[in-house]
């Protein structure tokens, strides 16, 4: 499959043998025509709006297309208060494997990353872990949850967010060296300056700190063949 990062914490896949194209986290701060074109299926990591731009969303369900969408259940809220067709919208919580397209989707998580400890928090957040025959991406929405059981060979790419008001770069580190993955890319990036992503690459560099993967930023619109 082939994965396409549209800015900040969202990717679209590609899914192989023609199965169409799977969207995750299309939010305000990412360019959502680009990730919706074409998508067949929408998955929602929790109801931010730089994780959910709901008009947009709604636009694309009202389209014309046959999309669905996953979400935890204050994204469908989101969505359903702005009149989307409840038999394409669905909600998932920890636990729950989908399948669309012959992709196989294992949805984990449940808790956003703490901001601080005097701020509660509000947000759901779920994981997703999409695979296919060999293959195996993972989305952890806004969280360093890592994935429940995880075969060897499956994952090839991990997404880590790498900035915003709950990231600490210790545990991006922590994160990306303790999930098994070939490529690391970051996501979440988009209150990072070209400085900020220049000095966040060296410390995820596998040459200063250790780990097995290779550290591949991707611009908007730049893809990864899985």
């Amino acid at each position: 499959m082939q994965l396409t990062f549209h800015g900040h914490a969202c990717v679209s896949l590609a899914l192989p043998d023609g199965g169409g194209t799977l969207v995750i986290d299309p939010g305000s701060f990412s360019d959502t025509q680009a990730a919706l074109n074409g998508a067949t299926a929408v998955l929602i990591t929790h109801d931010h709006a730089d994780h959910l731009d709901a008009e947009a969303v709604l636009q694309h369900l009202a389209s014309g297309t046959d999309a669905h969408v996953w979400g935890p259940r204050s994204a469908i809220d989101d969505l359903l208060s702005g009149d989307a067709p409840t038999e394409r919208v669905h909600e998932v919580t920890p636990g729950d494997v989908l399948h669309i397209s012959g992709a196989q989707v294992t949805v984990g998580g449940g808790d956003h990353a703490e901001i601080h400890p005097d701020a509660p928090r509000l947000a759901r957040n779920v994981t997703y872990h999409v695979t296919t025959p060999g293959r195996g991406i993972y989305h952890p929405g806004d969280s360093y949850t890592a994935p429940d059981a995880l075969p060897d060979d499956v994952l090839d790419v991990l997404l880590v967010p790498v900035s915003g008001p709950w990231v600490k770069l210790a545990e991006v580190i922590d994160f990306a060296r303790a999930v098994p993955a070939a490529v690391v890319v970051p996501i979440h990036d988009a209150p990072l300056s070209e400085v900020g992503h220049t000095l966040t690459a060296r410390w995820l560099d596998t040459a200063r700190l250790g780990g097995k993967y290779t550290y591949t930023r991707l611009s908007a619109g730049e893809s990864l063949t899985v």
